[in-house]
C-alpha cells in the first residue's frame, strides 16, 4: 500500500521552512522506526509544489505513522503554510530497484 501526497504552498516565503520540516519528518520517523514504512520527500520545479511517497507493509503500518509524533509535528509546523491541504493518491508498486 502506497499514497503519493502533493503539497502546495500558500507562498514562497514558505520553501525553506517546507524543506526544513520535511527533513525533520523523515528524521523523526526513523527515530521512532515504524517497521515497514518508507517515506521520501521530493522537490519540484515550483518552489512552492512538493511530493511525498509513503509506502506501507499494511493498514497498522499506515495508521503507526498517522499515529506518530514525527508526523503530528510535521502537521503543526507546517500545516497553516499550506494553500489547501495536501492531495492524496493510492499508487501501486510496479516496478522499483529498491530492494
Amino acid at each position: 500500500m502506497s499514497l503519493l501526497v502533493r503539497y502546495t504552498l500558500a507562498s514562497t516565503d514558505h520553501h525553506d521552512a517546507q524543506t526544513a520540516a520535511m527533513t525533520a519528518l523523515v528524521a523523526g520517523l526513523k527515530d521512532e522506526g515504524i517497521v515497514g514504512l518508507n517515506y521520501s520527500c521530493f522537490s519540484t520545479g515550483s518552489p512552492t509544489e512538493f511530493i511525498g511517497v509513503l509506502e506501507f507493509t499494511d493498514e497498522p503500518t499506515k495508521q503507526a505513522f498517522l499515529a506518530s509524533e514525527a508526523f503530528a509535528t510535521y502537521r503543526e509546523t507546517v500545516g497553516p503554510t499550506f494553500a489547501n491541504p495536501p492531495q492524496t493518491s493510492e499508487i501501486t508498486a510496479i516496478a522499483s530497484t529498491r530492494d
